[in-house]
């Protein structure tokens, strides 16, 4: 943001000093947040802990990650006029993986058939192919809840290391933006403060 144009120094001086108090305000506000965001991590990795003492290491571990990861949030972004970046959680659609009519079937077994015979004569009856759908699950149909992963029945820890890691995504997005804030408070300080020397050195020079 530029200074205000025709401003004299007193009209800069004052700004000037709201510029300090945002600053201060956005510096607090940071201190906080990152306080708090420290604090969900160290939740959730606890969780975990207690999640991989109720159901064993190799039960919660990227072992049982999915195949194909689809995310959960986006992060949007979005710039102002004054040049700052603002960072937005977009969250999609979750939907648990149910087995319904119109889901494919995963084939569990080796896929070659062995040749059946008719009975009289005649040649042995070519093995039927198996349908390709049999071979992937359903894709398209949204986002699939990352905790079936684990099983159907999951601890409760394990869902609140899930609600603690999205609160932790929602809170960094916050604390991304008021990152930019501040830097766009320090470039508008320094415009500001450049301005407001240059004023007093016009000034010095009209006085005899």
């Amino acid at each position: 943001m530029a200074p205000a144009q025709n401003a004299g120094p007193a009209e800069v001086c004052e700004e000037l000093d709201q510029v300090i108090l945002h600053l201060f305000d956005t510096l607090e506000m940071l201190q906080t947040k990152r306080k708090a965001f420290n604090n969900l991590i160290e939740q959730g990795w606890f969780s975990l802990s207690k999640s991989r003492y109720a159901m064993g290491n190799k039960s919660v571990s990227p072992l049982q990650y999915g195949h194909q990861m689809t995310p959960m949030v986006q992060v949007k972004t979005r710039k102002k006029d004054n040049g700052q970046m603002g960072f937005h959680v977009v969250s999609e659609d979750v939907k648990a993986a149910k087995p319904t009519a119109t889901d494919a079937v995963e084939e569990i077994g080796p896929s070659e058939q062995v040749l059946r015979w008719r009975k009289g004569p005649g040649k042995a009856q070519a093995p039927a192919q198996p349908p390709k759908a049999f071979h992937k699950a359903a894709e398209g149909s949204g986002h699939q809840n990352p905790l079936t992963w684990f099983g159907i029945l999951v601890p409760q820890s394990l869902r609140q290391a899930q609600r603690t890691f999205q609160e932790g995504i929602q809170l960094a997005a916050e604390i991304a933006s008021l990152q930019s804030d501040i830097e766009t408070t320090q470039r508008h300080y320094h415009a500001l403060l450049g301005e407001k020397h240059k004023l007093v050195a016009r000034e010095k020079q009209r006085c005899p």
